[in-house]
């Protein structure tokens, strides 16, 4: 809301320094609001103002303001040298007074341009449109929301627009090239099969970056009949990838999801049956992926590659697949963290951290259970692992300690053979 000031005996609504613009919509919010003050009531109206009828259809009559009995608006003057241009705008703004009908009172380096409306009617967003665009601007990493396409490869045709759910498009490669790269674009992914599960064979290269792609979760699976690429590759930066179920085409050795742009986001996608890798991950900076499945993979859950720094793994499912549960290997592999997953059944290790890598940071709860080669393994520098859930129990490591310090301790006179004889003697007195 701009900041206005009042003058009674000049007849000036002025808008203060430093604004420069400012809407009819607020300025008749506030000539009504200062209209109603008690101090105001012995002063003649201000301004009439007309339209925003409804014409149907989402169309309404613009915004006419009209100043009447000699008030005209100013912006405060500025100190100069230079002129200040500024605007009114959001409708038209006439006026009724002895200036000659000018709405405007002039001030020192001050510049006004009135940007009249040239149609008489203003466009309002569809209802639920708007709620898209509130509910996008509060969820993901990326709050800026740019325009909205869909996608629907049961019903949708590569030539419609992609504006509305009815008129999606097919393919979701026609999608992506109707979004702007950097603007915050989403495309939303329908899911209208008479069955209930809408199955596309299309491979998803998702190149430009700071765009969202929203999926349906299960219903919505990207199952290739072809290999030789991954399901779905992102290489372009900023990406927000949700909501999808994802398997690999038999014949070949390709990964679910391959990640190589910076500061991707994966969320609530269950990757199943890769023929490589579930999610690979390399020459990737700030890379989150969260609340995701990733199971029965023939290469390992999750592959950490070189030169990948700052990736997140939180609260995932990493279960069954033919190598390692997550593998960090490669030159430049530094500081990515997981936090709270549950890791179980994997053929190789649980994390396994390769020579080199830096500073990994294993934490928060993981529970690790039945992975062949072991639940960890070490090989890097710096790195942090949290005792985990569902590793030795307070009575284990009870038993261990008293192990370590009496029970394998049998010379005479020392103090561990002493405690020994101690407890057998208290254990015999008990049985007493």
């Amino acid at each position: 809301m701009a900041t206005l000031t009042f003058f009674k005996s000049e007849k000036v609504i002025q808008v203060d320094s430093p604004q420069t613009s400012v809407t009819c919509q607020d300025l008749i919010n506030q000539i009504r609001l200062y209209e109603e003050n008690l101090n105001n009531l012995d002063y003649p109206l201000i301004a009439n103002a007309y339209g925003k009828q409804s014409l149907g259809g989402g169309s309404y009559i613009g915004i006419t303001l009209e100043l009447v009995n000699d008030w005209r608006i100013a912006f405060e003057a500025r100190p100069g040298p230079d002129t200040t241009l500024c605007t009114v705008s959001g409708g038209n703004v006439v006026a009724i007074n002895q200036y000659a009908d000018n709405p405007i009172k002039p001030t020192a380096f001050t510049q006004i341009n009135i940007a009249q409306s040239s149609s008489p009617t203003i466009i309002q967003a569809d209802a639920n449109y708007g709620m898209l665009y509130m509910l996008e601007s509060l969820r993901g990493r990326n709050r800026s929301v740019g325009a909205i396409w869909y996608w629907n490869p049961t019903s949708g045709n590569d030539i419609n627009d992609g504006l509305t759910p009815t008129n999606a498009v097919a393919t979701f490669n026609k999608a992506q090239t109707l979004a702007t790269a950097g603007a915050g674009d989403i495309i939303f992914a329908l899911a209208t099969a008479s069955g209930g599960i809408t199955t596309t064979t299309e491979k998803l290269s998702i190149t430009k970056s700071s765009l969202k792609v929203r999926g349906a979760g299960y219903q919505f699976q990207l199952v290739p009949s072809t290999p030789g690429a991954p399901t779905v590759a992102i290489s372009g930066d900023s990406v927000e990838f949700e909501g999808f179920y994802i398997s690999t085409a038999s014949g070949g050795t390709d990964n679910g999801i391959t990640v190589t742009g910076d500061n991707a986001l994966i969320k609530n996608v269950w990757v199943k049956g890769a023929t490589g890798n579930g999610i690979d991950i390399s020459s990737s900076a700030r890379t989150q992926i969260e609340n995701s499945a990733v199971e029965d993979s023939v290469g390992n859950g999750i592959k950490i590659g070189a030169t990948t720094t700052r990736t997140k793994i939180v609260q995932n499912i990493i279960s069954g697949n033919g190598a390692d549960g997550a593998d960090l290997s490669g030159a430049s592999v530094i500081d990515n963290v997981f936090e709270n997953n549950l890791i179980f059944n994997n053929t190789g290790y649980g994390i396994d951290v390769g020579t080199g890598v830096v500073r990994t940071g294993v934490r928060l709860n993981h529970t690790f259970s039945g992975n062949t080669l072991g639940q960890t393994r070490d090989l890097g520098t710096g790195t942090y692992i949290e005792t985990p859930a569902g590793g030795a129990s307070a009575s284990d490591i009870a038993d261990a300690v008293w192990d370590e310090i009496i029970a394998g301790h049998s010379t005479p006179g020392t103090m561990g053979q002493v405690l020994k004889v101690t407890k057998l003697k208290a254990t015999l007195a008990s049985l007493k």
